[in-house]
């Protein structure tokens, strides 16, 4: 059975922090599903505010670590404008992000799964994909992680191959998703 999309908000980050941010990004933790740059703030290090900037300068391509390409952070927000999940829209490929990592990673909140958020954030992420250009994303997954292999598949995602990650030795899978036209027709 199909599930209909809630009613969400993708938003681009800024520095106005959507409510319930630091709660995502603590159950995030360190490196959850690729996501990298938050222990900095978790650990004092750096202010909200700063943290935002850094994620806008990112975006911008300015002041990326050593082996990034920049990206784009989108907060999920729900009907009650509450941050349910983030999603990065990496806005080119290196070689690293060829084999493993791809264009998109997204994270919903643990309370929040099952609910059609996934289907929702990488479809709205897809959308900005196509506005930045892009003809088609890589997206890479655990291939043991079932319910995001059923949102990739869903949102059109076609299986390349599977590969062995040699960092920690687990299957994980490659999919393109060609996005095609653009809405506005350019």
């Amino acid at each position: 059975m199909h599930q209909a999309r809630p009613a969400v908000e993708l938003r681009k980050a800024s520095l106005e922090a959507p409510a319930g941010l630091l709660d995502l990004i603590r159950e995030i933790g360190e490196g959850e599903g690729g996501f990298r740059g938050e222990r900095e703030l978790l650990g004092g290090e750096l202010t909200l505010e700063a943290f935002l900037g850094q994620l806008m300068a990112w975006s911008a391509g300015r002041g990326l670590p050593e082996g990034w390409v920049p990206f784009t952070t989108f907060w999920l927000l729900d009907r009650r404008q509450q941050v349910v999940g983030v999603s990065r829209l990496r806005h080119s490929l290196n070689a690293a992000l060829l084999e493993h990592g791809g264009h998109i990673g997204y994270y919903v909140k643990a309370s929040a799964r099952g609910k059609g958020y996934g289907c929702a954030i990488l479809a709205l992420t897809l959308e900005e994909a196509r506005r930045l250009g892009l003809d088609r994303v890589l997206l890479t997954v655990d291939s043991g992680n079932r319910p995001s292999v059923r949102v990739i598949e869903a949102n059109g995602g076609v299986l390349e191959d599977e590969r062995i990650d040699p960092e920690s030795g687990r299957p994980f899978r490659r999919y393109w998703i060609e996005l095609g036209p653009r809405a506005d027709g350019e």
